[in-house]
């Protein structure tokens, strides 16, 4: 039997992306007790920098799934005074102190398929968080790289990005040699499967719009860092008067908007961080619900 055989004759593949960065990541670049992490701070641009792994004298904090907004609480919340309050956090954070003191911030992707532009604003809204962390860590711009990890495939569609590309390759063929033979299996079949088994492309609906979002839908997932799509439409635009009496009568929680990661270029288009600013000076919290006709 083998990692491809199980795949087939066991348990469905794991698809989830957070599998990949909470668990397949951590065990190839955190191999040996970190003896071989330098490897990935250089493939992120940051040069060789080791670290120390003992508990009781490590200078390094690693984080998957990180939630900074959710982590403030008790001495943390009054030591970073003013933080962002999006939940836009990448994937993996992780921080470095001592003599050669760094952050590394991954946003990865592995099945799910993005387009350049959604890409773009999904790393755009990070950097606020990025920039306020390395701010109050005291580090300079040259201490902080801000990553994309993605499969070559995906890389190759997004094109350039705002910053450095680290595709799953790169971390396969890097630690080879060191990590657990397992884990590195599991990501050569993830990557030789890669077609079979990536997300397509979200269809469009309309001549705009990519998706229908309730507003509920579009408030809840634009805080918790989730949502993708930066534009969004409504007859009227940002202050007509669709909008106006969404938001005065509280139909906005259930109404279908257009949704779109690039701006459509017509005046009844806005922004979802208009739109959500609008919503929030209401004081109102979503309370959910199924979504209307539009």
């Amino acid at each position: 039997m083998s990692i491809g055989h199980l795949a087939d004759a066991g348990l469905p593949f794991n698809r989830k992306e957070r599998y990949f960065t909470g668990t397949v990541l951590p065990m190839l670049v955190c191999a040996d007790n970190f003896a071989h992490f330098d490897r990935l701070t250089e493939l992120a641009g940051l040069g060789r920098i080791k670290v120390d792994a003992t508990p009781a004298s490590t200078n390094v904090q690693f984080f998957t799934e990180y939630g900074f907004a959710e982590s403030l609480v008790g001495a943390a919340k009054k030591r970073f005074r003013g933080a962002p309050t999006s939940r836009e956090t990448p994937d993996v954070m992780i921080y470095v102190a001592g003599s050669e003191p760094a952050l590394l911030a991954i946003e990865a992707k592995m099945y799910d398929r993005p387009s350049a532009t959604e890409l773009k604003i999904q790393l755009a809204a990070q950097k606020r968080q990025v920039d306020y962390l390395a701010s109050q860590l005291g580090l300079e711009a040259s201490q902080v790289a801000h990553v994309a990890l993605l499969p070559a495939r995906l890389a190759g569609e997004v094109g350039t990005l705002p910053g450095r590309i680290v595709t799953w390759e790169q971390i396969r063929d890097t630690f080879a040699d060191v990590a657990p033979p397992y884990f590195v299996e599991v990501l050569r079949v993830a990557l030789e499967r890669y077609d079979a088994l990536a997300a397509a492309r979200v269809m469009t609906f309309g001549a705009n719009a990519e998706v229908k979002l309730t507003g509920t839908e579009i408030h809840q997932r634009h805080h918790e860092g989730t949502l993708s799509l930066g534009w969004m439409g409504r007859a009227g635009g940002l202050h007509g008067m669709k909008l106006a009496k969404d938001l005065v009568t509280g139909g906005w929680r259930k109404q279908r908007y257009e949704c779109s990661s690039e701006a459509a270029g017509k005046p009844n288009w806005f922004t979802v961080a208009e739109f959500v600013a609008k919503v929030d000076a209401l004081g109102s919290q979503p309370t959910g619900g199924s979504a209307s006709a539009p």
